[in-house]
C-alpha cells in the first residue's frame, strides 16, 4: 500500500496544488471579527475535504470562538485492534495581510512564480497541513484505508493563542487519546535541511501602560509641571535590559533557566545557523543578542525580551506639542523550560513597580502566555520521522530547538499523557525561513509540499510498526 500512495501523491500532484489554492483563497484571519465567516468557510472546506477522502467521521465542532474541526478513521476490522494512534493537530486561520501595500501579490488570489506559492497562508499553516491532508488522501485512494488509526484536529485560531482550544481538548480527553501527535508547522533550514523540532520556547506577553495628567497637556503651559508618560515609559523599558550584554535585568529571570547538556549543545550545534546567516536572513548590519552564546543558542534555548511597539501621544505629520495621558508598550518574552510564565510576569510587575515614580500610575497586564515544551527526541516516535525525512526528501534531518512557541504542544503533553509517559509529539515542517511568515508576501517553496506529503506517507507506515 506504501507504493500505492507514493505513487497516487506523485500522479495527482496538480491536484493537490490546486485544492491548496482553493483554500488560500479564504481569507481566514482569525483576529479581525469581519472575517468570522471566512475561517468557518475554511473549516467547511477542509472537513468536506476529510469527507470525501474517507475519513469515518469528521464534524465541525462549536466553540466559543471559531470551530474545530476534529476526524478520525479508526479500523475496527478483525486483527486490527493493536495498530497504534496518530493525532494530527494544524490550524487553518492565518495572520492579517496588514502592511497591505507591501504586497506585490494579492494575498487571497495564490501566485505561482517559479517554484514558489505566493499567498497568505501558504507556509503558515494551509500549505504544510493540507501536505498531511494530502498525504491521508493517498493512502484512501491506495487502498481504502490508512495503515495506522488516525484522529485530526484543526482549529481556527492558532494565530490568537488557541484560546478555546485548550478548554475543548481539556473535555475532549478521551475521544483525542492517541499514542503519539503530529505536528506540521515549522520550517526546514533549506530544501536539503529538514529540521525535527525537539522543543519550543514559552512564551509570556504583556502590556505596560503609564498614565500621567488626566488628560493630554500642552507641553508650554504644563511641560516641567508633571512627569510625562512617555519620558517615564522609556526610562522603565530602558531598565528591563543591559545595554551591553543584552541580559534581562528582572530580578530572578534566569533562575531556573537550566543550562544545555554538552550532548544537547552539540546537537544543535549541528545546524548551520551561524552569523552569516542570520545577517543574511535578518538584512541587519549586524547582529545582537545575549552575550556568551552562539547564534543557533540565542534563537533557540536562551530566553529573551523584546518590545514589540509603543503607542500613544502624537504620531501624526507635522507637530503638535502635546503631553499625552497615558503611554503604553506591548512587551513579551521568551522563555525556556522551567520558567513559569506567571512567576516571571510577577517579577516583572513588582520590578517595574519598585523602580516607577510616584508621579504617574503604572498598569502591567498579561495579554498571553504559553509554557516552554523540550521534547525526547530518542524516543522511537521522534526517530520514525527522521526516518520519514530521509524517505521524503532524501536528507537527513537536523534537531533543533524552536525559537518560537506553540502553545498547544503544552497543553496537548498536559492533557493527554499517560502516568509515567509525556506522549509523544512529533514537530515536523515543510516551511522554509525566507518565507516570509506573518509578514507580506508570504510564500511556500512548491518542490517542499510535494516532499512533505511523501514525507507524511512515509511517517504513517514507519509508525505503524513502532
Amino acid at each position: 500500500m506504501l507504493d500505492s500512495a507514493l505513487n497516487f501523491a506523485r500522479n495527482n500532484r496538480q491536484s493537490h496544488l490546486s485544492g491548496l489554492c482553493d483554500w488560500l483563497r479564504i481569507p481566514s484571519i482569525s483576529t479581525q471579527p469581519e472575517h468570522a465567516s471566512d475561517v468557518r468557510a475554511a473549516a467547511e472546506f477542509a472537513a468536506h475535504y476529510l469527507r470525501d477522502m474517507g475519513m469515518s467521521k469528521v464534524e465541525i465542532r462549536e466553540t466559543k470562538g471559531h470551530p474545530v474541526i476534529y476526524a478520525e478513521w479508526l479500523n475496527l476490522q478483525p486483527g486490527t485492534f493493536n495498530l497504534p494512534t496518530l493525532l494530527i493537530y494544524g490550524h487553518f486561520d492565518v495572520q492579517p495581510t496588514d502592511p497591505d501595500e507591501e504586497w506585490t501579490r494579492p494575498p487571497f488570489e495564490p501566485v505561482i512564480e517559479g517554484d514558489n506559492l505566493y499567498a497568505r497562508g501558504a507556509s503558515d499553516d494551509k500549505g504544510q497541513a493540507f501536505a498531511v491532508l494530502a498525504a491521508l488522501e493517498s493512502y484512501f485512494n491506495a487502498g481504502g484505508k490508512l495503515p495506522v488509526n488516525v484522529k485530526v484536529l484543526l482549529e481556527g485560531e492558532e494565530e490568537v493563542t488557541s484560546p478555546n482550544l485548550f478548554p475543548y481538548i481539556r473535555e475532549h480527553v478521551d475521544e483525542l487519546k492517541a499514542d503519539a501527535i503530529l505536528i506540521a508547522d515549522q520550517d526546514m533550514l533549506d530544501p536539503q535541511h529538514p529540521v525535527i523540532m525537539w522543543g519550543v520556547r514559552g512564551n509570556l506577553y504583556t502590556e505596560i501602560e503609564v498614565r500621567g495628567p488626566a488628560h493630554d497637556l500642552h507641553s508650554g503651559t504644563f511641560g516641567g509641571a508633571v512627569d510625562n508618560p512617555f519620558n517615564v515609559l522609556v526610562h522603565l523599558l530602558a531598565r528591563l535590559q543591559d545595554e551591553k550584554t543584552r541580559k534581562v535585568l528582572i530580578p530572578n529571570f534566569y533562575d531556573k533557566v537550566e543550562e544545555l547538556y554538552e550532548e544537547e549543545r552539540a546537537l544543535i550545534s549541528q545546524a548551520p545557523i551561524n552569523d552569516q546567516v542570520g545577517l543574511y536572513l535578518t538584512g541587519a548590519s549586524a547582529l545582537g543578542g545575549e552575550e556568551g552564546y552562539p547564534l543557533a543558542e540565542r534563537v533557540s534555548v536562551r530566553p529573551t525580551l523584546e518590545i514589540h511597539g509603543i503607542a500613544g501621544g502624537f504620531t501624526g505629520e507635522g507637530s503638535k506639542t502635546v503631553i499625552p495621558a497615558k503611554a503604553t508598550a506591548k512587551v513579551s518574552m521568551r522563555l525556556v523550560p522551567n520558567q513559569d510564565p506567571e512567576e516571571v510576569f510577577e517579577s516583572l510587575k513588582s520590578f517595574l513597580e519598585s523602580i516607577c515614580p510616584e508621579t504617574v500610575k503604572l498598569d502591567v497586564r498579561i495579554i498571553g502566555r504559553a509554557h516552554a515544551v523540550k521534547i525526547d527526541y530518542k524516543s522511537p516516535e521522534v526517530q520514525a520521522a527522521a526516518n520519514a525525512y530521509e524517505q521524503g526528501f532524501g536528507y537527513k534531518p537536523i534537531y533543533l530547538r524552536g525559537g518560537g512557541s506553540l502553545p498547544i504542544v503544552d497543553e496537548m503533553i498536559k492533557a493527554l499523557s499517560v502516568p509515567d509517559r509525556d506522549i509523544p509529539v512529533v514537530m515536523i515542517g515543510f516551511g522554509l525561513p525566507d518565507d516570509r511568515t506573518h509578514a507580506p508576501n508570504e510564500k511556500f517553496y512548491i518542490p517542499n509540499f510535494y516532499h512533505g506529503i511523501e514525507t507524511v506517507i512515509h511517517y504513517l507506515e514507519i509508525f505503524k510498526n513502532i
